[in-house]
Parts: structure tokens; sequence; C-alpha cells
């Protein structure tokens, strides 16, 4: 008998989820390839100069995406100049180029019956600019400047597009009277390829708070096909953190999919462990490291990835259109349900409180002989940071003169006595000695 009640709540659980989905599938035909091509080729258009954080191209592609909100009449997201934009300075490391004026472009569908819940979607603005920083191509230094604009089409421009489609087809549902129940946050970041600086931003000044934030959906780089990956079916993604902080979110997942694009969803990826640590490598790392539920949507990395090669041309726009229908189908799932999407209980992390007094002997450079590798370590706001190569990461305290990195998967042991560091990064592990 208990069995019985079990499939008849599977089978009532089913027929609503349906049934709200028959809702959605006028709107999701509104997604289509050619819309995606023709915001492309604006988007990842020489024009915009490779998107570099602060600089002249990204105040374009700004402009671009606000542009498109107050054209399809979806309100500001902002909350004081109501203008799209989330302002800010930050102080880009890679590279040395300083410290920038930026922002993040922020739109909002605001829910019909729970309008305090938020469902964030994001994807990046930005890109590698003319390849100063970032570029895997010595040649993309040599030329004109033409000659070594990276477009970005799939990093992350197919991302954003899809994001301005699927924002399209809720604001479409919202015209008919069939809004969200929830709100819908429409969050472009700036700043990824320095380090996931704009969604970093956001997470510690959120606009809407982050308890109420109920998912994230990211999408970044969702417009090509993996030539590693195994199988014959063209039509994919790789699903990465479903199941990390909710079975519930994962269970919801896989039975949209099933119910509308039937892709193959591909966990190849999706271990915290994974050599290559794309669960820490974009913008839904900073909602999920505060306890946030999250999907990151990814199609995989190709031999244009960071190079100028990667150009709207190369974009697999039938497989981009199915993919953005599954995230607008996965949010309309989470929006309209009458419950906000459960968190799996995970176990406190062990905190460790480091010795004030002790962080000014970790601090200066470190090096080691016939070994190029040179380490700073410096303290901003009584917290630690190492400093390889430009870039600036913070170190949590995880025992008494040790420090590391869940993100960059790394592990430092100090000894101030005798003046050393000892540095592991995956199958690294370094002894350095202070200068």
């Amino acid at each position: 008998m208990k069995n019985f009640f079990i499939i008849i709540l599977l089978s009532l659980f089913a027929f609503k989820s349906h049934s709200q989905l028959q809702k959605a599938n006028k709107f999701a035909k509104t997604i289509t390839a050619q819309e995606l091509k023709d915001h492309l080729y604006i988007y990842a258009s020489d024009e915009f100069e490779g998107r570099n954080t602060g600089a002249e191209g990204q105040k374009k592609a700004v402009e671009y995406l606000r542009n498109f909100y107050i054209k399809n009449e979806i309100e500001p997201g902002d909350l004081d100049d109501k203008d799209y934009f989330q302002k800010m300075k930050l102080n880009l490391r890679r590279g040395n180029e300083g410290e920038v004026d930026t922002e993040n472009v922020i739109a909002i569908i605001k829910g019909t019956e729970i309008p305090d819940e938020y469902l964030i979607l994001t994807s990046h603005l930005d890109h590698v600019g003319y390849g100063r920083t970032g570029s895997r191509s010595r040649e993309a230094y040599i030329g004109e400047v033409k000659e070594r604009i990276h477009n970005g089409a799939d990093d992350d421009g197919s991302g954003t597009v899809a994001m301005l489609e699927i924002a399209q087809a809720f604001k479409q549902a919202s015209k008919k009277g069939k809004g969200p129940k929830r709100s819908i946050i429409f969050l472009h970041v700036t700043g990824e390829e320095k380090g996931l600086l704009g969604s970093a931003y956001y997470a510690d000044n959120p606009i809407y708070p982050l308890e109420n934030t109920v998912t994230n959906l990211n999408l970044d780089m969702i417009g090509r096909i993996d030539p590693t990956r195994k199988g014959d079916k063209r039509e994919y993604i790789y699903i990465i953190g479903s199941d990390h902080d909710s079975q519930d979110l994962h269970n919801l997942s896989e039975q949209t999919n099933l119910e509308t694009v039937n892709i193959d969803l591909d966990y190849r990826y999706n271990a915290k462990d994974d050599p290559n640590r794309f669960y820490y490598r974009s913008d839904h790392y900073n909602f999920a490291k505060n306890g946030i539920p999250i999907i990151f949507y990814f199609s995989g990395t190709h031999p244009d990835y960071h190079l100028p090669s990667d150009t709207p041309d190369k974009i697999e726009y039938d497989l981009l259109e199915l993919r953005s229908k599954l995230v607008f189908y996965t949010a309309w799932n989470i929006a309209n349900r009458d419950e906000r999407i459960k968190v799996d209980p995970k176990p406190e992390a062990e905190k460790f409180e480091v010795d004030k007094d002790k962080l000014d002997g970790y601090a200066g450079n470190y090096g080691a002989e016939g070994i190029p590798l040179k380490i700073g370590v410096f303290i901003r706001d009584n917290n630690l940071f190492i400093e390889v190569m430009n870039q600036a990461v913070q170190l949590d305290a995880l025992a008494d003169d040790v420090f590391g990195s869940e993100a960059m998967g790394l592990k430092i042991t100090f000894d101030i006595e005798n003046g050393t560091m000892e540095f592991k990064q995956g199958p690294y592990n370094i002894k350095l000695n202070k200068e």
C-alpha cells in the first residue's frame, strides 16, 4: 500500500511539472538560432574590441545589454540609480592594469506571488580584449591592433546572448499574464577573466539578499562542441554542480530535460576534484560558496579557447538554441514551483582563528634557487594573500601556520622561525625561502 501511494505522488508531481512546462512551450519558441546569431555577430564583433574589463569595448558591451533590456521593457535590477548598472572599482592585478571603473549589468522580472525569493541567471559580459593578458597565443601580440582582438564569441558571448533570449521569453510570458511566481534576476557580470571579480563583488555587495536567492544558473561557453568528448550525439551540455548542494535541484534539472529538449546531460566535469577544476573557474562559484544551489552549463573548451579565432562563425547555433531552451525551461520550473529549492544540509566547515599577531611574520617575498617561481605574501584587511604572476589569491586559515585555497587546490605551510614556505598544489610540492 505504501508503494502504491508513492507511485501516485510521483505521478502527480510529474503531471504538475508537465503542466507547468506546457505553459512554457509557447514562450520557449521565441528563443531561436537566428536571433541568437544576430545578437552574437554584434556582441562578439571587432567593434566591442574583445570586451576587456573597464576598457572602451566593454563599455560598448554594457550599453548593448542595457539597451536590450530597455527595448524589451524589462526593469532595471539595481535599486539606486535604476540604470541597470552595479558600478564598482576593480584593481586588476593580472597584467598590472591597475584600478578600473566597471559594472555588472542587472535586470529583473519581479515575481507575481513570491517576489522576495530570487532565481539568478548569470553569464560574464567580459573577455580578454586584445589578448595582452589571458591570451593563449604569442601571435596575439604581433601585428596590427585589429588582428589581435579576441572576440570571445563562445567565451562568453554565447552565454550572454542566451540570457538575452531567455529574458525576452520570460517577459513575453509576463505580458500574457504568465509571469514567474518568484523574481528572476538577469545578472551579466564583469571581470570574470580577471578572477571572477564581478560576481565576487555582487556576492559581497548583494542587491538582493543572498539568503533569499534560491538558485543560480550560470551560462559560460555553451555554443561549441568539445572535440575531446566521447559519443556520437551532438546534442549535449556539460552539467556541473547540480547535485553538490541540492539533490532537489539535480532531480528537477534531470526531469525538466527529459520532458523538454531531451539532450545528453554530461557529468564528465562535475566532480569538485576534477583535474580541470571547472567547478571553481566560473561565476557560479561565488554563489555556491555562499550556500546557494547552482548549475553551471558548459559545452567545453576547444582549440579556439582564449584565441583571436573564437569568432561567431564557429558557433553551433542550433545547439545554442537547444541549450538556451533547456536553461529557460529549468528556470521556469524553479521559479514557478510551490516550494523553493531544498538545500541539502552540509556539515559545518571547521573554522580556525588565525593569530593576527603572526600575520606580519608570514608577509614577504619567497623564492628558491634554480626555480623561476616567485611568490609574494601580503596582508590586506587582516587577511593573508599570495601573489603569483600578478594574480592575487586570498588564503583561508586551515591550522596553525597553515593556509590554503579550495578554489586553487592550494595548501601553504609557513615556518616563521626558519623563514620558509612549503607550497603544495596538486602534485607539486616546493619549499621556498623568504628573501
